[in-house]
C-alpha cells in the first residue's frame, strides 16, 4: 500500500500531466494558423495586392450595403 507520500507524490504527477496536455493544446492551437498559403492562395493575394495600388479595391461600409 502507498503511503501519505507517495500518494501525494502521485497527486502532483497527475496535476503536472493535466497543465502540460493544457498547455500542448493550446499551442497546437496558436500554431494550426502558420501553415505555408496555397498557390492558388499566393496568386490571390497577388492580385489583390495589384488590385489596391492601382486603386481598383474600395471598402464600402457595411451599413452601405444594399441587399
Amino acid at each position: 500500500m502507498p503511503s501519505s507520500v507517495e500518494k501525494q507524490i502521485l497527486e502532483e504527477l497527475r496535476m503536472l500531466r493535466e497543465r502540460v496536455e493544457r498547455l500542448e493544446a493550446l499551442l497546437e492551437e496558436r500554431l494550426i494558423g502558420v501553415e505555408e498559403p496555397e498557390p492558388d492562395e499566393v496568386e490571390a493575394i497577388k492580385e489583390y495586392t495589384n488590385a489596391k495600388k492601382k486603386g481598383k479595391v474600395s471598402f464600402i461600409k457595411l451599413e452601405d450595403l444594399k441587399i
